[in-house]
This record gives structure tokens, sequence and C-alpha cells, in this order.
């Protein structure tokens, strides 16, 4: 098996918006091999949600070259990109809602992707309870999804993204709408959903997620800017040059309220100083 799961060659995309054509991917080369989990990061408009889209087969490219598990994306017919994002991709939206279904209970919302793909009902039943134990949802098999908190909807919707044994998950900004300690729990659940094999590509503008994968993927209008080990932290930083660093870091620094910075040869080195 081709270990590459993931391969963009000067990959293009262009969206019309009116007259006027936006250059969303521009000549991108990024390559995943499987089993990585890789945190993609960027300002607002840097592409990342396009190559999230292309790589699912929800959109298709201006040029270039992608394929995804060993299938070319480039020229594929719709029957082919859907069955693409059935069977070999499994998608988590920013808004978790758009993956679940209120009206259908928690099992059923799981069970659905397999019941269009073709899984027989015994199968079904039994990938959908191990889905279940593995997010810790077991109890809720049967619940409506309105009496589920934020946090259970979002490994719900997981659950749904996994239903159909993806290859690989791709996942945009996953705790976007979660707080800090649920966001926490979620980030632990995918880690361990990749020791067990699980490429995983997510969008982030969490910087604790970033950390936490085997590299970061940094665009800039559309192209590759940079990559690099999870352990790096990004930090943005204001029209006024206030920089906020995660509270994490700052802790195992030992800074608690109060810091000094002084520009080095290699950068600004920002260390603890005695609150006064």
């Amino acid at each position: 098996m081709n270990q590459t799961i993931v391969d963009c060659q000067n990959l293009i995309k262009i969206h019309k918006q009116g007259n006027l054509e936006v250059v969303a991917l521009h000549g991108l080369d990024f390559t995943m091999q499987r089993g990585e989990f890789i945190s993609v990061v960027g300002k607002s408009g840097a592409g990342k949600s396009t190559l999230l889209r292309i790589l699912a087969g929800l959109d298709v490219p201006s040029a270039g070259k992608v394929s995804v598990a060993d299938v070319s994306l480039t020229d594929i017919n719709q029957r082919d990109m859907t069955k693409h994002y059935r069977r070999r991709v499994g998608f988590l939206w920013q808004d978790f809602s758009r993956n679940l279904l209120p009206y259908l209970k928690v099992q059923q919302n799981i069970e659905l992707p397999m019941l269009l793909a073709g899984v027989g009902g015994r199968e079904r039943k039994q990938r959908a309870g191990n889905l279940l134990e593995a997010t810790g949802l077991q109890n809720l098999a049967h619940a409506t999804i309105h009496t589920m908190s934020g946090g259970q909807q979002q490994r719900l919707a997981l659950c749904v993204a996994l239903a159909g044994a993806p290859e690989l998950l791709l996942a945009d900004e996953p705790t976007g709408e979660l707080d800090t300690e649920t966001s926490l729990e979620i980030y632990e659940l995918l880690r361990s959903l990749n020791r067990e094999g699980l490429s995983i590509l997510v969008v982030t503008h969490d910087v604790v997620l970033a950390k936490r994968s085997d590299r970061v993927v940094r665009l800039t209008d559309g192209r590759l800017a940079s990559q690099g080990a999870g352990e790096e932290y990004y930090v943005a930083v204001d029209a006024t040059g206030a920089v906020a660093l995660p509270r994490d870091l700052l802790l195992a620094a030992g800074i608690e309220r109060a810091a000094s910075a002084k520009l080095t040869p290699d950068g600004i080195l920002i260390e603890h100083r005695e609150d006064t």
C-alpha cells in the first residue's frame, strides 16, 4: 500500500465572485503520510478550508493534481466522487450540527451513513456500538440530539464522520464552538484515534490543538508557507503589537502575572519577572 495518503501537486483553485476571480490555492504542493496527525493553520482566506473541501471531494480544483488514498480526484465523475466522500474520508464540519440529523436518535445518526453505503444491519449495529464506546457515548445510544451537551454532540458528530471507516479524517475547526475543557477532551479523543492508525488533517486556529499534532502546516495566500513539528506554538499579534500567549505555555515557563522581553540574535526572549 502506498504510504502517501494525500498528494497535492501544483494545486490551484479559483473562485468566481461576480466579475472577479479569487485565487484560493496558488500552486500548492503538499503531501501527507498515512498515520500522520497534521494541523493546517493560517489567516482567514489562506486557503485552509478550500483545501479540506477539495480533499473531501466536496469541491474540485481548477488546475493541478490531487490524490487521496490512492485515488486521483483531478478527473473523476460525480458518482465516484460521492463514493470517495462516503468511503475514504470522514468530514467533521466546524458547525458540527451539519453532521447530525436532529429527528434521529444517537445510534440512528451513526448508522445512517452506513445504510446509505449498503452496509448490512448487523455490521451497522456493531460498528455504531464500537464508535459509541470509543467516544464515551455508549449510554446515550437512544437519546435525542437536543438532550445532549455541546461536547456530546461534537463526539457524536465525530462518530458520524467515522461511520464509514474512512482512511482519512478531515476536520474543519473541530473545537471552534467548544469551551476549553471540552476542547481538550476532543483533542485527546482525536489523538487516541490517531494512535490507532487513523490519518487526521485538521484546520484550526487553536494553538493547543496545533501543538498536539505531529506536524503543523502553515498556509499563506494559498501557498505552503512553512511546516514543522507540532510542539511549536503559533501566536497572533494585533495591530498594537500585543501578543497573546497560550496559558499552558506561560505556566510551563513559570510566568503568571509579569514578564520581561528583550531582543536577542535568535528573536524575542520572554522571561518570568517578579510582579512589582
